[in-house]
């Protein structure tokens, strides 16, 4: 297949193109131009440089797009450390940033055969940006990606655990509850309950109305106990997630007007994603405010009426008690180094008016 690849360095850049392509291959909310937009603005981690990498067929028509960022010191999951010392004095060129655990290769169905071309104009960029390690973190084992991926060059890596639930299997919350045994469900009504008669109020916000300030006081709170509270960077995590407009909601807990769990969901067309959490466990004694925020999270998804709800990473002992479903994540990165040196990418030019 005769291809042409392409960089663009601002989603603003890219026409409507872009946004047809991510529609057309089902990419997950982290692929869709305001979480984009939203990192380019407020980066929720250091970004050397940005490239959104496209490549045309012959006739000009978009096959394949993906974002890659540019970085040096930022591997919060040691995956660089602990499997490509020798990239670590270097930058890398990645795909997608740390914040996404659903690393896709956005392309049109049935055009599956570019992913060698999109590969080749992702390592030509590292190349030519003076990269030493390109490639995509973060993508689900078991899907045909990663066989392509691996037939492409890259090396595969097996680094982190990613959940999620079919909600299409379990078509209510109520027929959810009856999939667990009996303790974990029992512990899950009795703190769903135990609030209630605490006069719980939960609501679910958008990103203009949701209150960024108390998710982000206890989203740190709850992250310093795994000493990375940085995750959520006061300032720039609010503004960042306001950026998100439609594409994320907050469910709100609170008893008496009291901020007690906060939890912020991203959404596209298909997944309900439970990105992130915070919760006060000290203004909760008779229950635990995580479980809660799981429930209410759960009953949102069923809500919104998308077929999956996504989980995230870590936590491995909650999820498999409560039925979630396990899938294998993995780094596929290659050295520019060992795989042939500079590229030919290069920026596209756009028209001056």
């Amino acid at each position: 297949m005769d291809t042409t690849p392409s960089v663009f360095t601002s989603i603003d850049d890219v026409g409507p193109e872009w946004d047809e392509l991510m529609t057309a291959a089902r990419a997950p909310v982290f692929y869709r131009r305001p979480f984009l937009r939203a990192f380019e603005h407020y980066p929720l981690h250091p970004v050397l440089r940005t490239a959104y990498i496209l490549v045309r067929d012959g006739n000009g028509v978009l096959q394949s797009a993906q974002p890659a960022f540019l970085q040096r010191d930022v591997d919060p999951m040691q995956v660089i450390h602990n499997h490509y010392p020798q990239a670590l004095p270097h930058t890398s060129l990645l795909t997608h940033v740390w914040h996404c655990y659903d690393t896709v290769l956005p392309v049109r169905p049935g055009s599956e055969a570019i992913t060698p071309a999109a590969v080749d104009a992702l390592r030509a960029t590292a190349a030519d940006w003076g990269a030493r390690l390109y490639g995509l973190a973060n993508v689900d084992a078991a899907t045909p990606l990663a066989g392509a991926l691996s037939e492409a060059g890259l090396e595969a890596v097996d680094i982190e655990i990613g959940w999620s639930l079919d909600l299409r299997a379990v078509d209510s919350f109520e027929t959810y509850l009856a999939t667990l045994r009996s303790k974990p469900r029992r512990n899950l009504l009795h703190d769903l309950r135990n609030a209630e008669r605490a006069g719980l109020d939960v609501r679910v916000a958008g990103a203009d109305d949701a209150d960024l300030d108390g998710f982000v006081a206890l989203a740190r709170a709850t992250a310093a106990k795994y000493d990375n509270a940085d995750y959520y960077k006061p300032g720039l995590f609010q503004d960042f997630a306001r950026a998100l407009g439609d594409d994320m909601c907050a469910v709100e807990l609170r008893i008496g007007g009291r901020l007690i769990g906060s939890s912020l969901a991203l959404v596209d067309d298909t997944r309900f994603h439970w990105w992130a959490c915070g919760v006060d466990y000290a203004a909760c004694p008779n229950f635990s405010p995580f479980y809660v925020s799981f429930g209410q999270v759960l009953r949102a998804a069923y809500a919104s009426g998308r077929p999956h709800l996504e989980v995230g990473r870590r936590n491995p002992i909650f999820k498999r008690r409560y039925n979630l479903t396990p899938r294998t994540l993995r780094a596929y990165f290659g050295d520019v180094a060992a795989s042939g040196g500079a590229g030919g990418v290069q920026p596209d030019r756009l028209p001056t008016t």
